[in-house]
């Protein structure tokens, strides 16, 4: 009976874990849509790119600001982003397809979402 107990515990353990999204997020993407409350935010979202690389480092860039540092990804889809010599950030990757990134984000109480496409 023992024996049962743990070997049902072990699979419901292994059956719980999600996939990591990660590798998805590998590559380099740009911005198609920029969103405040649902509506346009006035932000050209073409100007928006990121790169994500294997060593868990990205690079990003819009309309002349850069930032470049650390990321990981939890299996929750929130984005943590650390920015060379700044504090850790995050956002909620609502869609994370191999060709798709949906950002949601919150800017002093706003409801932002930035949508992203993988550049071939």
């Amino acid at each position: 009976m023992r024996y049962l107990i743990i070997c049902c515990s072990i699979l419901l353990l292994f059956s719980c874990q999600q996939e990591d999204k990660t590798p998805l997020l590998i590559g380099k993407w740009k911005g198609v849509n920029w969103t405040v409350d649902g509506k346009n935010s006035g932000r050209n979202a073409a100007n928006v790119r990121f790169e994500f690389k294997n060593d868990n480092t990205y690079t990003a860039a819009f309309e002349g600001n850069k930032e470049a540092g650390t990321f990981r990804l939890r299996f929750d889809n929130k984005l943590f982003t650390t920015e060379e010599d700044k504090i850790e950030k995050s956002v909620l990757l609502s869609k994370i397809t191999a060709d798709m990134i949906v950002m949601d984000m919150n800017r002093v109480g706003d409801r932002e979402q930035l949508i992203l496409v993988k550049i071939k």
